[in-house]
């Protein structure tokens, strides 16, 4: 985490995820040199943004390829972070049938 002191971190907005929260928390108390920088939701222009500036984003091994100008780097640290459906906040009927189908097997 030391290599980030000072350096702008890309994390997506409070209440997306729990487990970027807990990171999130950790990093202000425990690591305050980190200049954390919000984002509404992972987007192209969160991308660009990203390769545009020096900053660092967080993000999950499978979208290592999301952008032809970003690589992934592993970290090793404790955290994890749980990984379900993306949708849009609005979603259409054929999607809102699925996550209730989901919701229901997952109850």
């Amino acid at each position: 985490v030391q290599d980030l002191y000072g350096e702008e971190l890309m994390l997506i907005q409070r209440g997306w995820n729990q487990s970027m929260d807990i990171l999130r928390d950790d990093l202000w108390q425990l690591h305050p040199s980190v200049n954390i920088v919000d984002f509404d939701f992972f987007s192209l222009e969160v991308y660009n943004q990203c390769e545009n500036s020096s900053a660092v984003l967080t993000t999950i091994d499978p979208w290592a390829g999301i952008h032809p100008l970003l690589k992934v780097l592993p970290v090793d640290w404790d955290y994890k972070i749980s990984f379900g459906l993306l949708h849009s906040p609005k979603p259409s009927p054929a999607v809102r049938r699925l996550l209730d189908a989901f919701q229901a097997v997952y109850q």
